[in-house]
């Protein structure tokens, strides 16, 4: 859907349920975020859990028939994002401060960056993508800021004794570079931080990377990253 008609949309649904306040902040929230993307700008605060639990739609549905509808169009927030900005991921700015603590001091690489939200927003950050989205939903990159067409394999085998940190957030499912990645640095025994965002056996990176990985949750990182959707992906230190 188109961001603006998206946006009017909802603008539409915040009229309608302007008594609702929990249905109301939801709205403003999507609409918040929308908007940083559209300037290329990270939202300040993540999104919360979008949709309406039973009790809620029992509470108030006579009144409110639109809520059913409301929670479907909510829902559609990811696939604008990318569909219009081509972000799949939505981080906030709150979540990136909290990142900045948890990395080692250094250089990082922000593996197939897309758009490279994380290296605009991280110090001492450069980002690599091979910058080919045929067949995706957005086959346009856009980037934030500078990215260096590579692929991410051939770029942590070049760099991997220059940087102190690798960030990988949702690497595609197609592809086993995320296993070809980790198995690399283990051979190498690299000793900086391996930062993965993504869903276990779910909607991103390979079967055989979450097979063969050793996860560490980071409880301060998922603190400020919940799943606002129905895709549970987390952010994991990776061994």
């Amino acid at each position: 859907m188109e961001y603006g008609k998206y946006l009017a949309t909802l603008s539409e649904f915040e009229h309608q349920v302007a008594s609702l306040s929990p249905a109301r902040a939801q709205i403003q929230a999507v609409k918040a975020t929308l908007s940083a993307l559209a300037k290329q700008e990270l939202p300040k605060a993540p999104l919360p859990k979008l949709g309406f639990s039973t009790a809620y739609l029992e509470r108030h549905l006579l009144d409110h028939p639109e809520l059913f509808e409301l929670e479907r169009v909510l829902n559609l927030v990811r696939q604008v994002a990318i569909e219009n900005f081509g972000v799949w991921h939505l981080f906030s700015s709150a979540w990136c401060e909290a990142l900045k603590q948890e990395l080692y001091p250094g250089k990082t690489i922000e593996l197939m960056a897309g758009n490279a939200l994380l290296a605009k927003n991280l110090p001492a950050t450069f980002a690599v993508d091979e910058l080919d989205w045929k067949g995706q939903d957005n086959e346009r990159p856009d980037p934030w800021t500078k990215v260096y067409r590579l692929d991410a394999l051939e770029a942590v085998q070049r760099y991997y004794t220059e940087v102190n940190n690798l960030i990988l957030a949702w690497a595609p499912e197609t592809t086993t570079k995320d296993q070809q990645i980790l198995a690399f640095l283990r051979q190498k025994k690299w000793s900086g931080r391996f930062i993965v965002i993504g869903e276990k056996n779910g909607a991103t990176n390979s079967k055989r990377f979450w097979q063969e990985a050793k996860l560490n949750y980071v409880p301060g990182l998922n603190t400020l990253h919940q799943p606002f959707d129905a895709i549970k992906d987390k952010v994991f230190l990776v061994k």
